[in-house]
């Protein structure tokens, strides 16, 4: 009885450290813009050592008015689709500013891209449209290019709120862009912080039973050896 009570408890501390590990991760990113958790939605048995299993949520975060015209919120589905170091990558973060070069840039420096490729907004006054055409000093500029995919489970997360798209993406087909606003994370800093609490109480009273049961066991054993 005692060997699977060893089991049985260490696979449930391992189990909370991941459940740990996921919401400690969702908690630094609270105050990134359009960031999206994960969540876990169950766990695998088929190990020795079972896997806590998470999925994406892309239930979009609360939307922000900022009153700065480079702020820009989506309010559908779908990415802005940004030029990296390393390729395309897909972002809902629309903190976006305006380079030496005249390029639209989001918060890192990377190329915001359009329908046409990077886009040149030097001017004085730009205006965002709810379909995501840009306008410049009253001339039009292009048009955002917003993007989605098939499968969110094919998204890899980069960190700062970017994702690699493992699969071909398509213009997402309802566009709604907000001017002046920012998607905030979908994260609640409260519930995060209640859910960790509780995962550390439970992986101490995991832990505290390990110490008995490793406590018995040994006075088991040293019975048995003098016996």
């Amino acid at each position: 009885m005692t060997v699977p009570a060893f089991v049985v408890a260490a696979r449930t501390m391992a189990y909370l450290n991941q459940r740990q590990e996921v919401i400690a991760n969702n908690l630094a990113n609270a105050s990134t813009d359009g960031f999206k958790a994960d969540r876990i939605t169950g766990r695998s048995f088929d190990e020795l050592f079972p896997e806590a299993l998470a999925s994406l949520d892309l239930q979009q975060g609360t939307v922000r008015d900022t009153g700065r015209r480079l702020d820009v919120a989506l309010e559908s589905d779908g990415f802005f689709v940004v030029s990296t170091g390393q390729g395309e990558r897909l972002t809902r973060g629309g903190q976006l500013s305006m380079d030496a070069a005249g390029l639209l840039v989001d918060r890192d420096g990377n190329p915001v891209l359009g329908l046409e490729g990077a886009m040149h907004v030097r001017g004085e006054l730009i205006e965002i449209e709810p379909d995501g055409t840009v306008v410049v000093d009253g001339a039009r500029a292009g048009r955002l290019r917003v993007e989605q995919v098939a499968n969110p489970a094919t998204l890899v997360k980069e960190g700062i709120g970017r994702f690699l798209p493992t699969e071909g993406t398509i213009p997402a087909p309802d566009v709604r862009i907000r001017q002046g606003a920012l998607e905030d994370a979908n994260v609640d800093p409260m519930t995060g912080t209640v859910d960790m609490i509780q995962i550390q109480r439970a992986y101490s009273t995991n832990a505290e039973v390990l110490r008995v049961l490793d406590s018995v066991l040994g006075t088991l054993t040293s019975d048995i050896g003098r016996v």
